[in-house]
């Protein structure tokens, strides 16, 4: 199925695709209660993640699948083991999920691998994403801020437009929006401003 998605990312003309790798190990246990009954298939949060991993293996084949296309391989990590799996499959940038913005060890160790970094602010306070700016930009890193709101599906009173310009002189850096509304006109609005990056979510159905 991911690389069904490769495949079809690859005929849209865009640039890029981006996977997430989570490593159930390094994220969660068996006694972890976080959202434990989201899923039927599933008795524990530590299940669900097991059942998402690849393995090293299948990481190394979706990268080179993808670059076979001619697109850009990328997977937001959310564990320092994740990070160095994608370090060994080759990614050329780092997407740090808004979920992991305030991850300092994990995004001082990207940080060594002296990558680009494309930072999801969803969820956090203006004081979160300025420490995290903060911490990338003194390691010297080129860094794109993404305006994210954590909506599935985003209305379109949350989109929040109006923070790409903002995002953009706060922080002297190119933006982009990462976009969950599931409609293009977010995309279209964010394009006519002039932002340097547009992520949406992707569904073969």
């Amino acid at each position: 199925m991911a690389h069904a998605f490769i495949d079809a990312v690859a005929k849209t003309g865009a640039d890029a695709i981006k996977f997430q790798t989570h490593i159930a190990a390094a994220e969660s246990s068996k006694q972890e209660q976080f959202r434990v009954k989201f899923s039927l298939q599933d008795a524990t949060r530590y299940d669900y993640w097991k059942r998402m991993e690849f393995t090293r293996e299948q990481w190394h084949g979706l990268a080179t699948h993808a670059r076979e296309r001619g697109l850009i391989f990328l997977s937001s990590p959310f564990s320092l083991e994740a990070v160095e799996l994608l370090q060994e499959v080759g990614v050329p940038a780092w997407k740090i999920a808004s979920g992991e913005i305030m991850n300092k060890p994990m995004l001082e160790r990207i940080a060594e691998t002296k990558k680009p970094l494309l930072l999801s602010t969803g969820m956090s306070p203006i004081e979160e994403i300025d420490a995290a700016v903060e911490l990338i930009k003194s390691m010297g890193l080129p860094l794109l801020v993404f305006q994210c709101s954590s909506y599935y599906p985003c209305p379109p009173e949350k989109v929040g437009l109006n923070l790409l310009q903002f995002f953009r002189e706060r922080y002297h850096a190119p933006v982009g929006l990462s976009d969950h509304s599931g409609t293009i006109y977010p995309g279209l609005a964010a394009a006519a401003i002039g932002v340097e990056a547009l992520e949406v979510h992707v569904t073969l159905s």
